[in-house]
């Protein structure tokens, strides 16, 4: 058997500077760089998992709640939601939308699209009157809308509630409900994702 020997390498190229290559100072220098490459090689990772953000394509299978602003501040219209987005078939839910002078509630169904985030549906709500302690529902009139959303996801949030729904609605009053013009309200809408299932 051989006996163990220590190796030592020998820089060739100016064995008269070796000292300085072992020195303390040499030491933090290639310490730092290598905190340096560690973090760059951070800033440039390709970004993965569920909640990476990015161009990724969301999950738009779910359920979600939200609320309608007026673009007119100060007008007291304000609608509120809930949609339910199952695996096949078109997306369903309610809407109820205060507005000055009545309130309406009714059906909202939607189509979601899994390849652009897309959520495009249409809405209709009747009067609700309350009156002596009984909700009586009338047809002589009724608000008829639009919405438009994308899904997307917040990065300051973390978890299912992090999935969004940012767009806009247009509602149309119609019949006697409207008396004070104008009869049209556009909508900016703001939801989340409540569920991973529709039901």
């Amino acid at each position: 058997m051989c006996p163990l020997r220590e190796v030592s390498f020998q820089f060739r190229i100016d064995a008269a500077n070796n000292e300085f290559l072992d020195s303390s100072t040499m030491k933090v220098l290639l310490g730092c760089l290598m905190c340096f490459v560690l973090n760059l090689a951070q800033a440039f990772a390709i970004s993965g998992g569920p909640w990476s953000g990015g161009s990724k394509i969301v999950g738009v299978v779910g359920t979600y709640a939200g609320v309608m602003h007026d673009v007119v501040v100060g007008s007291n219209n304000l609608g509120i939601f809930t949609l339910s987005v199952p695996q096949t078939g078109l997306a369903t839910g309610s809407v109820l939308i205060f507005t000055g002078e009545r309130t309406f509630s009714g059906p909202i169904t939607a189509l979601a699209d899994p390849n652009t985030d897309i959520v495009e549906g249409t809405l209709q709500g009747i009067p609700v009157v309350t009156s002596g302690g009984q909700t009586v529902t009338t047809l002589n009139c009724h608000a008829d809308g639009s919405l438009n959303a994308k899904v997307r996801l917040n990065k300051k949030s973390l978890g299912i509630s992090a999935v969004r729904l940012r767009g806009t609605s247009h509602v149309n009053t119609t019949g006697g409900c409207c008396t004070v013009p104008p009869c049209q309200t556009d909508y900016t809408v703001h939801g989340f994702k409540q569920s991973e299932s529709s039901s």
